[in-house]
């Protein structure tokens, strides 16, 4: 599809201690993530808080055109535009960590209302995957990994990206960027999906099996929407 956006910004964040939940999505709900859904090529932009009880809490992801949005002049004067709110309050932040991915590849269930995704609740699956690798990691995924995942209930969307960049913002380190060269989202209407059968069923073949002991890392995280801008 033409339409289909070919970047991916990614946030991670944390902000207790130093900032106070409320005071966070305040700034992030009403000044941050409008922001940057004034710049040309920014499509969409979505929140999403941990469930699974690890750091960091909070993740943003904003679909955009092209990996070359975030170098437009537009993109680039955010930071002079600023307000005196979020100036004082980043550096506060122990965690801002953005992270910027190329689209690799994207499956939707069959028939799904456009307005259907962003589902509730989203798997972000960060992969570690050494280059001799990596061919059959992505064979891996396109013959069989993600058809078994589509057929968990619930599954709504899934898409898989290749890191193009990635920074940490504020003094905190964010999660290792290094090495962890892919990013795979599956977008769900319930959250009880790692709990199926099929889903467990899915991890369990002989391939994947393979694949999962074989990578240098797989990091899986939990989230449940908080905001569709």
């Amino acid at each position: 599809m033409s339409n289909t956006p070919h970047g991916l910004l990614f946030v991670f964040a944390q902000c207790e201690p130093g900032v106070s939940t409320q005071d966070f999505n305040d700034w992030y709900d009403g000044e941050h993530a409008p922001a940057r859904l004034t710049v040309p090529g920014i499509t969409s932009a979505t929140r999403y808080q941990a469930v699974d009880g690890e750091k960091p809490d909070w993740v943003a992801i904003y679909d955009m055109a092209t990996t070359e949005t975030t170098k437009s002049p537009e993109y680039l004067s955010l930071r002079d535009k600023a307000s005196d709110n979020e100036r004082a309050l980043i550096p506060r932040l122990p965690v801002l960590q953005r992270r910027n991915y190329s689209l690799i590849t994207q499956a939707t269930k069959p028939g799904l209302p456009e307005n259907a995704v962003p589902g509730k609740y989203l798997l972000v699956v960060l992969w570690s995957v050494q280059e001799e690798l990596d061919a059959d990691f992505h064979k891996w995924y396109d013959e069989e990994h993600m058809g078994d995942i589509s057929r968990v209930p619930g599954w709504l969307r899934g898409r898989r990206y290749k890191l193009v960049d990635g920074v940490d913002l504020v003094e905190g380190k964010g999660p290792e960027i290094p090495g962890w060269n892919y990013l795979v989202t599956h977008d769900w209407e319930d959250g009880n999906y790692t709990q199926t059968q099929e889903f467990i069923a899915a991890l369990q073949t002989p391939w994947s099996k393979k694949i999962i002991s074989g990578v240098k890392g797989a990091s899986l995280r939990r989230f449940e929407l908080h905001k569709n801008f």
